[in-house]
């Protein structure tokens, strides 16, 4: 069941990178072409993981490589979908939980590929979840029992966490370190996981961002003003929170 999940979940992911590309260039959905040259791709090359996997992951007119972005989003999705299956099972609150991460792919793709993260895709995202959330409780999949605002002070814990994180950067580092879409994006995932674990997803932001950074320096492709994309690292932060957010809570407070 897990691998049929996560197979239909890459198939989603092929979707939300197409949907979030259009969303990113300000244009309707079309046909995939390549972003270099605009031919048309083979069908094949829709998804980028099969196009990679069947030696079809250059453009057949230009020969350059797919954009790695699409590949992301497509993979996390899937193995997102299928852990969430894996580890729990499919009820409703499983699938609740797995559409939330359909936004949080889509922001994989714009993130990665121009640093944005957009309002037509983030916007109608927050609403959703917000309205979900009061009625539903927090996405978690193990989730037995919530009260009404439990997921929008997750949200509001999100918000006010990286406003003051955009801040300090700005100041800091200058206009770049962070964005107002990175404020967005924390404000839905606090929403998706509520309140306390919205706590786990902030901490687990900031690991994996300055893991990031350090693999950056490390690399020497840049220093501690580099500006880098910070929305993947909220999305992992989430996505983590989503899966074993209640063992890592309660292993902190053991």
């Amino acid at each position: 069941m897990a691998f049929l999940i996560a197979i239909f979940g890459l198939l989603i992911g092929t979707l939300a990178a197409h949907v979030a590309e259009a969303a990113m260039a300000k244009r309707a959905l079309a046909k995939p072409a390549c972003p270099f040259c605009t031919a048309p791709y083979r069908p094949l090359q829709w998804c980028a993981t099969l196009a990679f996997l069947t030696g079809q992951g250059r453009c057949r007119q230009c020969g350059r490589y797919f954009r790695l972005p699409r590949l992301a989003a497509e993979l996390f999705l899937a193995l997102g979908w299928g852990l969430l299956v894996g580890l729990n099972g499919l009820n409703l609150r499983v699938a609740f939980a797995m559409l939330t991460l359909i936004p949080l792919a889509m922001i994989m793709v714009t993130d990665l590929e121009a640093k944005l993260v957009p309002n037509a895709i983030m916007l109608p995202a927050v609403g959703a979840i917000f309205i979900l959330g009061i009625l539903c409780g927090p996405a978690l999949p193990t989730l037995k029992t919530w009260a009404w605002w439990h997921a929008p002070a997750g949200g509001l814990a999100g918000f006010i966490v990286l406003r003051l994180l955009v801040t300090l950067g700005v100041a800091v580092f200058g206009p770049g370190a962070l964005g107002e879409g990175d404020i967005t994006l924390a404000t839905y995932a606090g929403m998706v996981v509520g309140f306390p674990l919205v706590i786990i997803t902030l901490l687990l932001m900031i690991a994996y961002g300055g893991i990031g950074a350090a693999g950056v320096i490390i690399a020497r492709k840049g220093s501690l003003r580099t500006a880098i994309p910070y929305g993947p690292f909220i999305v992992l932060g989430c996505a983590t929170t989503l899966l074993w957010g209640p063992q890592i809570l309660h292993w902190f407070l053991s």
